[in-house]
């Protein structure tokens, strides 16, 4: 009876096993197995024509052709914004505020009314010394009249000479008065015009320092005015780089890309906020700004390695603010006639980096290559690497040297940006190299 029972399990196990080879069911291990070491497939329950098991699929990669062009030598930092005014408003005379004329924060034009000052005592002594011209005037008139008779009769005879100098020093004396009392009025309106406080450039208003009622003295700040539209980026380069910066100054101007260092992610909310409801980009539109280098200093900090740089920053849309820190790119020169690939075409390797180049037979060949440099989405390589070679820009994680592989649509390659305007973007994909290197280096 046992001996009947484990023939049955046997014969069922066989059945089992044979349908699972003949539906491709089986492992890839109990597949060959079985195509090498088992029975024919006529041999048991199982018809001729199995599926044979799972079978490895040839790989698939997306490729793009090497170009020839020109890279740009471009260092990214980090800088900070000042504005080229920033004033702290004073006054040259005593008095006490009697109006405020704007709010914290105002924007104003340059002579424009920010304090009053108590001009009482200001305007009276401007009225005495008025009135002293009007009364020196009428002197100079009488006197005047006065060294005309006197001419008259001493050229008649009649007056001595003695009593024409006198006359004559009279009336040069009275016309030296009216000439002190302008000079009086002069220096009386100076006081009035500082009791007016006014705005000495254009730019925004701080916080005031004063309220109405407060004494203020001369040479006390009452508000600080900056100048919001001419602003600089400050920023260093390397000691590495100064020669082949002050060769591109000597030759023309250096561009220079300014952008917040934090791009906003978050919607402005309020009344007027038309687009509240509407996603906010990544990267909006007009978050940077070109500049051009104006300065450099005559020096190269000896302990940091690094010399400092300003470039000239317009900010008519309000962008930057003074004092905030920006990311500043700043192009040193041109690498000239390297083959350029996309970004994500180049893989870090234990010697450096490497391409995956697909030969005319549709297999891998890993190539090492030497870098001018990575900016944006495009990679400048100067030798190991020819133009018009296949690269591979998606699916290298499986491959190797001899690889075959099936190749898809070719994705155009990567078009140069204009000259100044990089593309700054995010790399698409994760199998880029992580550490930027060559032209795009971090100062």
């Amino acid at each position: 009876m046992r001996r009947s029972v484990v023939a049955v399990l046997v014969v069922a196990a066989v059945v089992v096993v044979g349908v699972a080879y003949r539906e491709g069911l089986l492992p890839a291990s109990i597949d060959r197995f079985a195509a090498s070491d088992g029975p024919p497939a006529d041999a048991g329950g199982g018809g001729g024509g199995g599926k044979g098991g799972r079978r490895n699929a040839t790989p698939s990669v997306t490729v793009t052709q090497a170009e020839t062009g020109d890279l740009p030598v471009r260092r990214s930092t980090i800088g900070w914004i000042n504005s080229v005014a920033s004033t702290p408003v004073t006054t040259q005379q005593q008095g006490v505020v009697t109006r405020i004329a704007l709010a914290n924060g105002a924007d104003v034009k340059a002579g424009d009314l920010l304090v009053q000052l108590d001009d009482r005592a200001a305007q009276a002594t401007l009225a005495r010394d008025r009135a002293a011209l009007t009364r020196d005037q009428a002197t100079v008139v009488a006197t005047t009249a006065d060294l005309k008779r006197a001419q008259d009769l001493v050229a008649r005879k009649v007056d001595s000479s003695q009593q024409l100098d006198q006359a004559v020093a009279a009336a040069a004396s009275a016309a030296a008065v009216v000439t002190l009392d302008q000079a009086n009025i002069d220096a009386d309106q100076v006081v009035v015009d500082d009791m007016r406080i006014t705005a000495p450039h254009d730019g925004r208003l701080g916080a005031f320092l004063i309220t109405v009622g407060s004494l203020v003295q001369p040479g006390n700040s009452v508000v600080m005015l900056t100048d919001m539209t001419h602003l600089e980026a400050n920023f260093t380069v390397s000691d590495a780089d100064v020669c082949l910066l002050r060769q591109s100054l000597a030759a023309g101007s250096v561009p220079v890309r300014v952008s917040p260092s934090n791009q906003p992610t978050a919607v402005a909310i309020g009344p007027k906020a038309a687009a509240a409801t509407q996603p906010h980009p990544a990267t909006p539109a007009g978050s940077s700004a070109e500049a051009t280098v104006d300065f450099i200093d005559s020096t190269i900090n000896t302990s940091s390695g690094t010399m400092a740089v300003r470039a000239a920053v317009p900010n008519d849309n309000r962008l930057f603010w003074p004092g905030q820190a920006v990311k500043v790119d700043v192009d040193l020169g041109m690498h000239t006639n390297v083959v350029l690939v996309p970004t994500v075409a180049v893989q870090p390797g234990q010697q450096g980096s490497n391409v995956f180049v697909v030969k005319p037979d549709q297999t891998i060949d890993v190539r090492p290559v030497e870098l001018a440099g990575i900016v944006g989405d495009r990679a400048g390589i100067v030798s190991g690497l020819q133009a018009g070679e296949a690269v591979v820009t998606e699916g290298q994680l499986s491959l190797a040297s001899g690889t075959k592989v099936n190749v898809r649509d070719a994705k155009p390659a990567v078009a140069p940006p204009p000259k100044g305007a990089p593309k700054t973007g995010p790399q698409t994909s994760s199998s880029a190299p992580q550490a930027v290197s060559g032209s795009e280096a971090k100062l």
